[in-house]
């Protein structure tokens, strides 16, 4: 029975530690997420995603569905070739772990370039979902919204 009981709590604080781990691999997954997005990497950009994957942007509009890494690829690097550029940088995130999916909740502060020249500040609100696959951390699916504090 102690062996049993030993057992159990070996396999609970080993649990506990890989979904520390993981948590702390998913924070480090969405940093390079914003370093290259930032950069306009769209090499670094695409590791991060998986084959296919989904987004809502921050203007609203309807899902955009991605079939492959190289569709996704092709319509960043128009976007950015437009002259569109972003510098943000990822606060409060928070990340829940649930085996090999991964919810991360944070806010996207910074600025954009539009095509125009135009700058203009943002404050998003980010939720993303991650999935693991051979051991890497990739984004299947990204939610931005403007965060609209109360009147």
């Amino acid at each position: 029975m102690k062996a049993l009981t030993a057992l159990l709590v070996i396999g609970i604080f080993a649990t506990t530690v890989a979904m520390a781990d993981d948590a702390e691999d998913v924070k480090a997954a969405l940093q390079r997420y914003g370093t290259a997005l930032s950069a306009g990497d769209a090499g670094a950009l695409m590791q991060l995603h998986a084959a296919a994957s989904t987004s809502f942007g921050a203007g609203g509009g309807l899902l955009a569905t991605f079939d492959s890494a190289e569709e996704r690829r092709n319509s960043f690097q128009a976007t950015r070739d437009s002259g569109f550029k972003l510098n943000v940088q990822l606060r409060n995130v928070e990340v829940s772990v649930y085996g090999d999916t991964a919810v991360t909740t944070s806010y996207a502060v910074g600025t954009v370039t539009q095509s125009s020249g135009t700058t203009v500040r943002v404050n998003n609100r980010l939720t993303t979902v991650l999935i693991k696959q051979g051991g890497q951390w990739k984004e299947v699916h990204r939610h931005l919204s403007p965060l609209r504090l109360p009147q």
